[in-house]
Formats: structure tokens, sequence, C-alpha cells
């Protein structure tokens, strides 16, 4: 067995150090007294800290990869992600499949560069995917943890290193990210960005019912932590609201769900979002769109006062005051459609 040695100037020869046990029991007043080290918990109430896995799961093209950027910002400048506070500032090493140089470039326009340079490294996808099969690739990518030091280490996606939805599949690429992390309490949290199933007609899950949605085997939920979930907040693929939920936290509280805003690199948070309408059925969570602007306004010949505006908008849509009133407001995703002129709005096709 290799064994670390420690060196002691008083000695000619170098004492090696016991190998750490592979199991630890301790009584239960030991465990009550247990300190966590100092910056173990890094995001939350526990929902992201050193050496334990944690999820973000979500649809294609919802944001999860934009997500996992937005926690990468937040380390390297201690602002919060999603509502939840960063304890303290850290490096994100994020290991990814899905997105080239350009879209890359698109996700970083925007941002400060220079604020993450020494706290973030995103890798552009590898020739040969995940091939934690091949010793060269496990063998470099453990080089550059070590030479980085991430306190996060991110997967996106998971089902690019599990090829089945079976358990065994699924514990095995588990086994396989662990094997190239730091272990300890020093350990790197483990991030992994997963999908979610498309949900039945019938189905409505919120809260804690969204772990549910987790697609494959049941261990992307069990394994974990913490589990999040982002949801697009209607059908409409003009609307960049999303819905964050953390539906599981083994450690602490789950938090308050909330709604934000797609944009370049990061979010913005929704205020006064419409919770009803998201709840409701399919028709009702959808939300205004532009087609529905061209009917109220007629092409654009017709100019309303803002709160007739919005009052018509909620008869015809059948949405809710607070849906009609984002979709008017000035700056509001149709910014570009809408002006103001003499307290009347007035919109362009």
């Amino acid at each position: 067995m290799n064994q670390e040695r420690v060196y002691d100037p008083l000695k000619t020869e170098v004492e090696p150090k016991p190998p750490k046990p592979l199991i630890e029991f301790f009584t239960p007043s030991q465990l009550a007294a247990f300190t966590p080290p100092e910056g173990f918990n890094l995001v939350g109430d526990y929902h992201i800290q050193k050496a334990a896995p944690f999820v973000i799961g979500g649809a294609p093209g919802v944001g999860k990869s934009r997500a996992v950027v937005a926690l990468a910002v937040a380390g390297a400048t201690g602002c919060d992600w999603f509502g939840l506070k960063v304890h303290r500032r850290f490096k994100t090493m994020i290991l990814q499949a899905e997105n080239g140089r350009v879209r890359l470039k698109n996700e970083f326009a925007d941002l400060d560069c220079p604020k993450l340079d020494e706290s973030v490294r995103v890798c552009s996808p590898p020739p040969y995917g995940f091939a934690f099969d091949k010793t060269a690739f496990t063998d470099q990518l453990r080089h550059d943890i070590d030479e980085f030091q991430p306190d996060v280490f991110v997967l996106d996606p998971f089902n690019r290193l599990a090829k089945d939805d079976k358990a065994k599949d699924y514990n095995q690429a588990f086994e396989a990210l662990l094997s190239v992390l730091p272990t300890g309490d020093n350990g790197s949290a483990l991030g992994i960005s997963a999908h979610t199933r498309k949900p039945r007609a019938e189905e409505r899950a919120n809260g804690r019912g969204l772990l549910n949605l987790l697609a494959g085997s049941y261990l992307i939920g069990s394994i974990p932590r913490a589990v999040f979930i982002l949801q697009a907040a209607s059908d409409d693929p003009e609307d960049t609201r999303v819905v964050w939920t953390c539906c599981k936290n083994n450690d602490g509280e789950l938090g308050a769900r909330s709604a934000w805003e797609r944009r370049n690199g990061l979010f913005a948070p929704v205020k006064d979002f419409d919770w009803i309408a998201f709840e409701g059925d399919g028709e009702k969570r959808r939300s205004v769109s532009l087609g529905d602007l061209d009917r109220l306004f007629e092409g654009g010949t017709l100019h309303l006062a803002r709160n007739n505006a919005v009052e018509l908008l909620m008869e015809q849509t059948d949405l809710g005051k607070t849906a009609c009133y984002e979709a008017l407001k000035p700056g509001g995703k149709f910014a570009q459609n809408l002006s103001t002129q003499n307290g009347l709005i007035h919109f362009r096709p």
C-alpha cells in the first residue's frame, strides 16, 4: 500500500504517515460536538457544500448551463446565486460537452471576465466526450483539477457520461466522477447538470414533488445532498422567464421558490410573478405573446392608456393582472414593440 511520507528535519529518514482509515465510527457526543471546517458551507443553508454532490435539473434548453455559469460567477464575485447567500468566494471548474466556443463566447461576452479569470475554468467539448474509461483522459483531468484546485466541480450534462438509465450505469458514472476529485472534507462540491423527463399531461408537480421529474435512475435524485429544478415559466417560446425550486436539501432548509428572467450570462429576478397562472392548467400557464399584443392594439392602429390596456389584455387572454402588466411595462420583454406617447401606449408590430 502506498503511504504518504512526512518530513521530519530531526531525522535522516522520512517517516510514513499512517493511511486514513477507510471507515470511522463516532460516539453521539463526538458527532454532536462536530464543527464543520471553516468555509465548508459555500452557498445557502448547506445547499452547496464542500465534498458533497448536488444536482441542477431541467428540460433541455431551459438554462441549466447558464445556471452553472451563474454559480461560477457568484463564487468569483461573492454575489447571491438565485437568491441564496454565497458565504465565501470560491473557484469553479466546469467540465462540459454541450457548448462550443461560439456559444461560450456569447455566454461570457457580457460578463466582467477579468474578475472571473482567477476563479473560473470552463472546457470546450472534449473531442471524445467524457472518456472516463481512458487513462489519458482521467490523468489529464486529475492534473487539471490538482493544478486549479476548484471548490466546486460541475459536470454538464450527466447523460453524456451515464450512457444508460439503469442504476448500474448511474452508479458507475458517479464513481467515475468521484475517482478524479480530492477526498475528505476539503474535497470539491460535485455539481451535476441533469435532464428532467417530459411531464405527463395531467401532472402538475411542484415543491418536493419535482424531484420525481429527474430523468433516469432513482440514483440521480437519491445520491445528491441537494437538488434544484429549473422550469420554463410557460410554453411560450418568447417567454424568457424561468422558475427555480430547491426540491431537496438534506442538510438544511429548502428555501422558497423564485422566478427569474434569462439574460446573457446571468439571470434577473422577476417581481410580482403570477404564481396562480403558473400553477394553473396548460392554457393558463402560457404568457402574453406578440400575437396577443397585435390583436389588442389592432395591428398598431389603436393606442391605449396603460390601465385600460391591462384590463383589455386580461379579458382577451384570460391571464392574470400581473402577467398582463409585465407584458406592457416599459423595458419588458416587448420593449422594442411598445412605446409611450402622450400617456398612451403605442404598438409597433
